[in-house]
């Protein structure tokens, strides 16, 4: 599922436009962006929890050369799901 399908979706579910479904998720997903650009966990209950984990710099190789470099530590975004989704997904078979 793309954007546009989810979009469509949540118009559908909630009754209304496509145009205010589309607005309310760039919404949302502008709010998440904003959180963690600050340090900030979402948590979003029966959901998950988004957070940014950092990685460390690390010491790595040019596989054309073989010269060591180092590789800048890193901020990686990350989703950790809820249990209640994890049920729902091993019990959807």
């Amino acid at each position: 599922m793309n954007k546009s399908e989810l979009v469509k979706v949540m118009a559908e579910f909630s009754q209304s436009s496509q145009k205010v479904s589309k607005s309310v998720l760039d919404a949302i997903l502008f709010q998440i962006t904003k959180a963690l650009s600050e340090g900030e966990k979402v948590y979003l209950p029966q959901f998950g929890t988004f957070e940014l984990r950092y990685h460390l710099p690390k010491q790595g190789r040019n596989p054309k050369t073989g010269e060591t470099i180092e590789i800048e530590g890193f901020n990686q975004p990350s989703l950790k799901f809820s249990a209640n989704i994890k049920t729902q997904l091993n019990s959807a078979e």
